[in-house]
């Protein structure tokens, strides 16, 4: 038997590596990949060149002239950003523009994602950020400060360093979201540092919006029009008065293809507009098998998993979900399950798991990787074992699909 190969990108915050995979040349296999993948890779000094031609804003020395305290809001290790890139120029600009040193502190905007340790800090921050300044993990339980209503009814809490500052800053990373249509902007703000009740209250009427339009957990990938975030985050923005917003968009082995800078409107759209074209996927249909890979968003490998479902044949198939996350699956206090049979306030069970799944398969050398199915899924440490489970029911002339980065994509229904 003949194999064909192919070298996925793995081991996100991890080493960033590659993890081989193999199926027989006798299947008819579709490799859908992201137009990100074919872009160069943004120099250190294209990052600098953006940070200062700012979009529809002063430069970030100009800001910190008038300012004076800072606090910078970066994504946590369930998003690609690599903000050890970006952050020390930020704090190179802060200070010349007149900010003092112990003026300026960094939140993770976790949203209602588990706590980060002084190690993942690093792998964000870079060791030398860490070292001079201070940084918080944000808390949804406590020290959020009431900050108005959206225009939905949804009361604002943010993060009470956040209010505390008078020059605010948002690093992130704007790649295909299943609630809000693409991530980054605003998303660093509300979930990203924002109380308990006003997250639950918003992504209730998320889920409420998707399960009544009958699209699903993925419903909104890459559609960011049928957002029931939009407006909400538009709302917090204006009430917390975030001044500057810095996005970039990765590729899938998450170095950055282009970046956005300046007002957080204006930048956020504009990089949407890249995003479209960035991260569209040929849409395959009638799939036997489909591998869907997970690796930006390593920890919420969920979204490859639903995503590569829709690409199987409606008698149903074999999905694997290729995953390789020593942290595991991502802390998520009101999604997650935390014992037998109950969950977080919007916890689901299994009945976001598509129907059309016949076998779930996690090919992962590290054991546990637990979301969705995972008491039904089958787990394998090797490639040869995935091997062996696929051709059990496939054989010559089988229809497979694999996803490049499941986390990362969103389907061309064109």
């Amino acid at each position: 038997m003949t194999l064909k190969s192919f070298r996925l990108p793995q081991n996100a915050w991890f080493g960033d590596e590659t993890v081989e995979i193999s199926l027989p040349s006798d299947w008819e296999i579709k490799v859908a990949k992201i137009p990100a993948d074919r872009c160069n890779v943004i120099t250190e000094m294209g990052v600098r060149e953006n940070l200062d031609n700012a979009i529809g804003s002063p430069s970030l020395n100009e800001l910190a002239q008038r300012r004076n305290k800072a606090v910078i809001i970066f994504d946590d290790l369930s998003r690609p950003t690599k903000v050890d890139q970006i952050a020390p120029y930020v704090v190179d600009q802060l200070l010349s523009g007149g900010i003092k040193e112990h003026k300026i502190s960094f939140i993770c905007a976790l949203g209602a994602h588990g706590a980060h340790t002084r190690l993942d800090f690093e792998k964000k921050l870079g060791k030398d950020i860490v070292n001079r300044f201070p940084v918080y993990n944000h808390n949804p339980y406590e020290n959020c400060i009431y900050a108005g209503d959206t225009r939905h009814g949804t009361p604002l809490y943010i993060n009470r360093e956040v209010m505390a500052a008078d020059l605010k800053i948002a690093i992130g990373s704007i790649i295909p979201h299943p609630f809000n249509g693409f991530g980054g902007g605003g998303k660093n703000i509300l979930p990203g540092v924002a109380g308990i009740e006003t997250i639950h209250t918003n992504h209730t009427r998320v889920v409420q919006d998707l399960k009544e339009r009958g699209v699903g957990f993925v419903g909104n990938l890459g559609i960011s029009e049928n957002s029931k975030m939009k407006d909400e985050i538009a709302d917090a923005l204006k009430a917390v008065r975030l001044d500057f917003l810095i996005n970039v968009l990765p590729n899938s082995s998450r170095e950055p293809v282009s970046l956005v800078a300046g007002d957080p409107a204006l930048a956020y759209d504009k990089g949407v507009a890249e995003a479209k074209k960035l991260y569209i996927t040929e849409y395959y249909k009638d799939a036997d098998v489909v591998v869907a890979n997970a690796n930006a968003k390593a920890s919420e490998s969920l979204i490859a998993l639903v995503l590569g479902a829709r690409s199987l044949k409606e008698t149903g198939g074999d999905i694997v979900t290729v995953v390789n996350c020593p942290a595991g699956q991502i802390v998520h206090y009101l999604f997650g399950q935390f014992g037998d049979g109950y969950g977080g306030r919007l916890w689901s069970g299994n009945s976001i798991i598509p129907q059309k799944i016949g076998r779930s398969i996690v090919y992962s050398k590290c054991a546990g990787q637990r979301f969705g199915l995972h008491r039904e899924a089958l787990e394998c440490a090797n490639w040869q074992s995935v091997l062996k489970l696929l051709q059990q029911k496939n054989g010559p002339g089988t229809k497979a699909v694999i996803y490049w980065d499941g986390t990362m994509q969103f389907l061309d229904k064109s």
